[in-house]
């Protein structure tokens, strides 16, 4: 396959994201508050002070050929205020919150792939990796979805 028709195929999967992003990001809210409970759950491992035992996200992987977009709405709203965005290049995006303060003393970490929060300095960094890894991988929209942090991301070979 040459650069061009690689170039061309690229660009068609990030029209069909975007159309899709704008279609999910109309409904994000309804998502969020729709489903009662996310459907993964992180075990915090605790380093010290008053830790939340998980935290929640909601996740969902639509298969495409050749690829796959990628969904998460990190629930932060039960152990946090509002989120915002930190850092963020087309691979990476990181969103803090202040934590509540039952748990603002908490020094900790939980992970799954390339999803992981940090607890440290009265705050939850949440944290959307896609450095690491063959094919590409980008970023393609990050907002506030009821005040947690929502990231859409494409995945292709």
């Amino acid at each position: 396959m040459t650069q061009n028709n690689k170039s061309k195929q690229l660009r068609l999967l990030n029209i069909f994201g975007l159309m899709s992003a704008t279609i999910i990001m109309t409904s994000t809210s309804v998502v969020a508050q729709g489903l009662e409970k996310p459907n993964v759950r992180l075990n915090v491992e605790r380093k010290s002070g008053s830790c939340p035992t998980n935290v929640g996200l909601w996740w969902s992987l639509l298969p495409l050929e050749g690829g796959a977009d990628h969904i998460v709405v990190a629930d932060t709203r039960p152990i946090a205020n509002y989120a915002k965005v930190s850092q963020s290049t087309k691979r990476l995006v990181e969103y803090e919150a202040p934590l509540l303060s039952k748990y603002a003393s908490c020094v900790g970490t939980a992970s799954m792939n390339m999803y992981s929060f940090q607890f440290r300095d009265g705050k939850v960094y949440f944290r959307v990796n896609l450095v690491s890894g063959d094919g590409y991988r980008e970023i393609i929209h990050k907002q506030l979805a009821t005040g947690r942090p929502y990231v859409f991301w494409k995945a292709a070979e």
